[in-house]
């Protein structure tokens, strides 16, 4: 059973890393990404069709491969994030935060007390199930797992300050998708609204010591962000590669046949 962080270790060296947004219910899927190479994989609660029996059979199979398994919970709900946390989640990524009274709360949800509400139980599979026994192992610390929230609205774009002022906020993850409805120019990735946001937002959170993640699906993408300074890249969702994959070769066949 891992203890080892894969991808914030990696993030604390000051590499970037790569994963994928994975919304298949489906563990075999999950190690198929892994295997792959991919840094980490967020296993997602919000437009995904895992549950708790799923996604605890994802988590095993994603670390089993060295690839950190970070859960986005389908809101500001406690529970959810201590069931992640608990099954052995190499992270969590909340989405739907409201404003930075709502950040903090994400916050306290993923921490033990002092700082935090998180519930104690050291018989889960976090706590390798053998109960409290000296020094706590590294997923029972409260500086164990990435803790993320997704900006994605205007009120916590215009809160940001206040939210990159929350101690234990590891990182911001840029939900241009959703702020590229709140412009006004929904969709289009390369608006130059949005990337003055995508920039701006950026320049903002690394001033303020915390890893960015944004969205790519492309080398260009990935350089221009490199550029920027971001820290965790999301390329795209497995329905779509997979998707992209199975369609490329059908065009391949097609072209093959209509060349006879």
């Amino acid at each position: 059973m891992q203890q080892t962080n894969f991808a914030k270790d990696k993030l604390n060296a000051g590499t970037p890393v790569l994963g994928v947004w994975s919304i298949i219910n489906s563990p075999i899927v999950t190690e198929i990404m892994a295997t792959a190479g991919l840094d980490f994989q967020i296993l997602d609660l919000e437009h995904g069709a895992f549950d708790v029996p799923s996604l605890d059979a994802s988590i095993r199979a994603c670390e089993a491969a060295g690839c950190s398994p970070i859960v986005r919970v389908a809101g500001l709900h406690p529970t959810s994030i201590q069931t992640a946390l608990d099954l052995g989640a190499h992270g969590i990524v909340v989405p739907q935060v409201q404003g930075a009274a709502d950040a903090a709360r994400a916050v306290e949800a993923a921490k033990f007390a002092p700082v935090g509400t998180r519930g104690y139980n050291p018989f889960t599979r976090a706590g390798a199930y053998r109960g409290a026994s000296g020094e706590p192992l590294p997923k029972l610390r409260n500086d164990f797992a990435l803790t993320t929230i997704i900006l994605e609205n205007r009120r916590s774009y215009e809160e940001l300050d206040q939210i990159l002022a929350i101690d234990g906020l590891d990182l911001i993850y840029l939900g241009t998708y959703d702020m590229s409805v709140v412009l006004g120019c929904m969709g289009e990735m390369n608006n130059p609204k949005l990337l003055e946001f995508v920039e701006s937002a950026t320049r903002r959170i690394k001033q303020a010591g915390k890893f960015v993640g944004v969205m790519v699906g492309s080398r260009d993408q990935m350089d221009r962000y490199l550029d920027l300074g971001a820290d965790v890249f999301l390329y795209m969702v497995d329905t779509f590669l997979i998707s992209n994959a199975v369609q490329g070769a059908v065009r391949a066949f097609s072209d093959a046949k209509d060349a006879r």
